[in-house]
């Protein structure tokens, strides 16, 4: 039997539905990551799993039923290696345990608030403590929530996937910022307290009376202002590689 299966070719074609089962397959510590590929497959494509037999995987197909070799659905697999990748654009889950989310980019997220779950963010790439995605919900659905695995990893992906779209966006400052890699490499949470107010300070310019008035910024304007910063700075260092 030829397959001609129509899966999704990126993360931002998922529907919500697609993107739980998404979440719970990746969280789910139970399966590689070829095989998390081929359940996205057989899931996506529609097909009805009924039993596994010496030839294959016995699935229904339009209301028939069929074999599907393991050779057939590996000729798949590389078609969703994106699902194995951050989303190059923010993605979340919409609504968890009843709760509207915020904007996917947050823009309109108060800089306080982003600074927060950038450290939460870290502090759970560190420690893979996810009760500090628990600690993220309040400033992205609303509410205290405490998540399950799949809903976890959906905030873990979303976030993930602002901080790539911010490193586009803002590289100037990325490639510079003490906390701008998901590779922590045991950076404790004092160092990452020191950066945030360095954010901070890089912005007031040291007037501390401006303190309030810049954590009440939005983020993303925050970020534009601390990306031209940073670009001014590299500028400089060319201009006079000496001066530190």
């Amino acid at each position: 039997m030829i397959l001609n299966l129509q899966v999704p070719q990126s993360w931002s074609e998922l529907t919500q539905e697609q993107l739980h089962y998404a979440c719970f397959l990746l969280s789910s510590g139970h399966y590689e990551s070829d095989q998390v590929k081929a359940l996205a497959i057989i899931r996506w494509s529609k097909l009805q799993p009924k039993t596994y037999t010496p030839d294959g995987l016995q699935v229904e197909s339009e209301g028939r039923q069929v074999i599907i070799r393991p050779e057939q659905i590996a000729c798949f697999l590389p078609l969703m290696d994106w699902l194995m990748q951050v989303p190059e654009r923010p993605i979340r889950l919409e609504k968890v345990q009843g709760c509207e989310a915020f904007r996917a980019d947050l823009q309109g997220l108060p800089f306080e608030q982003y600074l927060t779950l950038e450290n939460l963010y870290q502090g759970y790439i560190h420690t893979k403590n996810i009760l500090l995605l628990d600690e993220m919900t309040p400033m992205l659905y609303g509410k205290k929530l405490h998540l399950s695995a799949t809903e976890a990893y959906g905030v873990f992906l979303w976030f993930a996937s602002v901080k790539r779209m911010f490193a586009a966006r803002f590289s100037h400052f990325f490639v510079s910022s003490p906390v701008s890699s998901d590779e922590v490499d045991g950076a404790t949470f004092e160092k990452l307290y020191n950066a945030m107010n360095m954010q901070i300070r890089a912005l007031t310019k040291g007037d501390i009376t401006k303190e309030k008035e810049i954590l009440a910024m939005d983020t993303h304007r925050a970020l534009v202002e601390l990306n031209a910063q940073a670009e001014d700075y590299e500028q400089l260092k060319k201009q006079y590689p000496n001066v530190k």
